[in-house]
């Protein structure tokens, strides 16, 4: 009888110092300032910035987390794994980002870095990049034109097509005669196989002049036409 009248009183102590715990918890965290917290070390797999309103602004993960293709807020398509930063606009939908990758296996290296801004509802318009695949390797900035016909509907459409939606096959075809899903590189400036370059494209993305001082040494600068063909050429060939 004894050792349970003294199991209970024991009982009765822990329950009130829980009580008083809780209690100090609960006051310390109504006083204290929430809006700022301080680290020296923080260790994650995933952060997300969020807005007043819950829509995403960034979203920093490793592989095993990046996030998904959004799209207002929404999930709407696989991307696969890109680990680093994704930017969002106001309206929680994806328009740029950071990623890095990079190992070598086998005695081939796979490497890559990128950091892109995408057109309003669209895909990347401007991308700074260092990629490396064997004995390929590119090293800068390209333009690319987008449309603005937003590209989670053309996917939509692309989807429903190819289940056998003659619509949306139809809408697709005169989007295509519009030029309204096309996307054609305007610029590049960078290295490529060892050879620095600037190569300036019409809106076909047809290459118009072409600046190339190769690996060797050797420099040129050439003006194309519409087909392709080189128009005038510096230094003149023909004149050597």
């Amino acid at each position: 009888m004894k050792s349970i009248e003294k199991q209970l009183a024991t009982q009765k102590v822990v329950n009130l110092a829980l009580a008083i715990g809780l209690t100090a918890l609960t006051a310390y965290t109504a006083i204290s300032p929430m809006g700022t917290q301080h680290f020296e070390h923080l260790t994650v797999k995933s952060i997300k910035v969020l807005e007043d309103n819950g829509l995403p602004r960034i979203v920093i993960a490793n592989s095993e987390f990046s996030p998904k293709g959004i799209y207002k807020g929404k999930e709407f398509v696989d991307v696969g794994s890109r680990p680093g930063m994704i930017f969002y606009n106001d309206e929680g939908t994806e328009n740029g980002g950071l990623i890095f990758m990079g190992k070598e296996e086998n005695g081939k290296v796979s490497h890559g870095v990128h950091m892109s801004f995408d057109r309003y509802n669209q895909d990347q318009t401007m991308a700074l990049q260092h990629i490396e695949d064997g004995d390929y390797m590119v090293t800068g900035m390209r333009i690319t034109d987008r449309s603005t016909f937003p590209m989670i509907e053309h996917m939509a459409l692309e989807k429903a097509s190819k289940e056998g939606d003659l619509d949306a096959k139809a809408k697709l075809e005169q989007l295509e005669k519009q030029g309204l899903l096309s996307a054609n590189n305007r610029a590049f400036y960078g290295t490529l196989n060892g050879d620095a370059m600037l190569k300036l494209h019409d809106k076909q993305g047809q290459t118009r002049i072409r600046m190339v001082v190769d690996k060797e040494g050797s420099a040129v600068l050439e003006f194309l036409d519409a087909q392709g063909k080189i128009v005038q050429r510096l230094p003149d060939d023909k004149k050597q």
